[in-house]
């Protein structure tokens, strides 16, 4: 009796479960694989492929985006490897941590910065561009609309921070941002006045009172600016590292780039 046939088709299976096995894995992003060693739950930012909803029964969603096609979840192990074998999920990426740190004050005697100087603004402000009818999103820590040289200034605000029910920046990093693009210079007599005076704002708060945040609201964010009418988003966040890293906000920022806004993400401190 000849037996290749079914030495052949245990082959051709195993080969099978070993491609399935490797094309789960290719979806799993290592950050997450690291943290499925443990039982705990693991916060994950799923996209799916163009056009498709995959089954989300039993998973606790908490974003829906419509700007990429994906979702922000909680998932154990299990749910993670569930979601992996669906045809409709293209990846499965940790929602990673973002930060920032409050501003420090110049040394007593020394010099402040004035950006509006260091970029030459006048120039344009002569040529009467000085951001007028334009609305900058500041996806951070959040803004104080009773500074002196922001009042008046923010026309729309929204907490994203889960635990903390409140707008108000409780690290300062939002609000020196806020100032830099469109500080009247009030409180200074015109000194230090923004880049951008004539802009509007909108406060994104996505920074918690710890100077952390989620990817996850940072997507959310960017999502209601759009929604909101922002033509310029500001993202000055450590650890947000757009590109192949971190796909879930590249993919986001592309498609706000797409609608029409110009997305001004740092690339650090140190030159």
């Amino acid at each position: 009796m000849r037996r290749e046939p079914l030495v052949f088709v245990l082959a051709a299976a195993l080969l099978l479960t070993m491609q399935f096995a490797h094309t789960e894995s290719m979806k799993i992003d290592p950050a997450v694989e690291r943290m499925m060693s443990s039982d705990g739950p693991v916060p994950v930012i799923v996209i799916f492929r163009d056009g498709c909803s995959p089954d989300l029964k039993g998973i606790d969603v908490r974003y829906r985006y419509h700007l990429i096609n994906g979702i922000s979840a909680v998932c154990n192990r299990d749910e993670i490897k569930r979601l992996a074998e669906d045809d409709d999920v293209k990846g499965i990426y940790l929602d990673g941590d973002v930060s920032v740190t409050a501003p420090v004050s110049p040394p007593e005697g020394g010099d402040s910065v004035c950006p509006s100087e260091m970029v030459d603004a006048e120039r344009v402000w002569a040529e009467g561009i000085n951001g007028s009818g334009v609305i900058v999103a500041i996806i951070d820590s959040g803004i104080d609309k009773n500074h002196p040289d922001l009042i008046g200034k923010v026309i729309g605000e929204k907490n994203f921070v889960e635990g903390e029910d409140t707008t108000e920046d409780l690290v300062g990093h939002g609000t020196l941002c806020a100032g830099i693009i469109a500080g009247s210079g009030r409180a200074s007599g015109g000194k230090y006045r923004g880049i951008a005076p004539g802009a509007r704002l909108l406060n994104v708060r996505v920074i918690g009172s710890d100077g952390n945040g989620k990817v996850s609201d940072i997507i959310a964010g960017i999502e209601w600016s759009l929604d909101n009418g922002a033509k310029v988003l500001s993202l000055s966040l450590a650890g947000l590292n757009l590109g192949e890293t971190n796909p879930p906000v590249t993919m986001a920022a592309d498609k706000a780039m797409d609608a029409g806004a110009v997305v001004c993400v740092a690339a650090g401190n140190n030159g």
